[in-house]
């Protein structure tokens, strides 16, 4: 390695596993995400929907079993990505990630796979799994089309829960419903997380 940014440390904290939760007012999906040049839906890691109303017990253990199934392709030396690999991944990974939505929208009356991502809300996880145990949920906005994530910059730090993932699964369900309760949502837009009063 030639590039001074690149250093060992620099390489390890770059190595990340991914996963992302969904929340409607219908369901909570869980998706374990691979890692190449971007994140894509994983073609073997762990990927679940339950009702929204979830107990923190069952969101906890099932986001832990999604992140620790991500997996981590990026190259930094060497040769690069080879396309014929990376284009074969993004086939699988597509119809793996059609076949799930499919589902959800079957299980939750859904009439089309468009409509189970309206009013939803976002929460990225992200575990940097060669520096420590800890994972950073971050909570998004959500915009016509998609959702945001804030910049990191100090002022959004709110914005950011971190939890260790050897907490139990009932404390990490718990951090995962706090990141939600951060999430935003334009105008009077009903935000969906699951609210302490609904037990």
């Amino acid at each position: 390695m030639n590039n001074s940014y690149l250093t060992p440390e620099r390489v390890r904290w770059l190595h990340t596993k991914r996963a992302t939760l969904h929340l409607s007012s219908n369901y909570i999906s869980i998706k374990s995400m691979e890692i190449w040049g971007g994140q894509y839906f994983s073609r073997t890691g762990w990927c679940v929907h339950a009702p929204r109303d979830a107990s923190p017990q069952w969101i906890g253990e099932n986001f832990r079993k999604a992140i620790t199934t991500s997996e981590y392709f990026k190259k930094f030396d060497g040769p690069s990505l080879d396309r014929g690999n990376l284009a074969t991944m993004k086939a699988e990974s597509n119809v793996r990630r059609l076949t799930f939505n499919t589902e959800i929208a079957a299980t939750y009356g859904y009439k089309t796979l468009d409509e189970i991502g309206l009013r939803c809300d976002l929460v990225f996880g992200e575990w940097h799994y060669l520096i420590d145990d800890v994972v950073i949920l971050d909570a998004t906005k959500r915009m016509p089309g998609g959702h945001r994530a804030w910049p990191l910059d100090k002022k959004y730090d709110n914005k950011r829960v971190h939890v260790p993932l050897s907490v139990t699964d009932e404390e990490l369900g718990l951090a995962i419903r706090d990141a939600f309760s951060r999430c935003e949502a334009p105008g009077r837009q009903k935000i969906n997380w699951p609210r302490e009063e609904d037990g």
